[in-house]
């Protein structure tokens, strides 16, 4: 029998992906815990007037325009944009 060559062992590859996730994620510095339900009322309110977030009154529910994300709850909207602004600054404003 044949050992697996070491070099094609890939047990560990999701564990190191995760780590490498959490390191990225960490140096964001992207702070969700210091949202306040105003301070999130306050950014739906700006987005909404600015056309990124659209109001479905029928579903009681925000889409998120740029990504097509739907939520029912505006901390995590304010959250989930401020998490995409943040990716589309690393990709160069792309």
């Amino acid at each position: 029998m044949t050992r697996p060559d070491r070099y094609d062992d890939t047990s560990d590859d999701a564990e190191r992906f995760e780590r490498e996730q959490l390191v990225r994620d960490h140096d964001c510095e992207l702070r969700t815990d210091d949202l306040t339900e105003s301070d999130a009322r306050e950014l739906i309110a700006d987005l909404l007037e600015d056309d990124v977030v659209v109001a479905v009154p029928t579903e009681h529910v925000l889409v998120h325009a740029p990504t097509n994300a739907v939520f029912d709850n505006i901390v995590q909207l304010a959250v989930y944009h401020r998490g995409w602004e943040a990716g589309r600054d690393d990709e160069g404003g792309a």
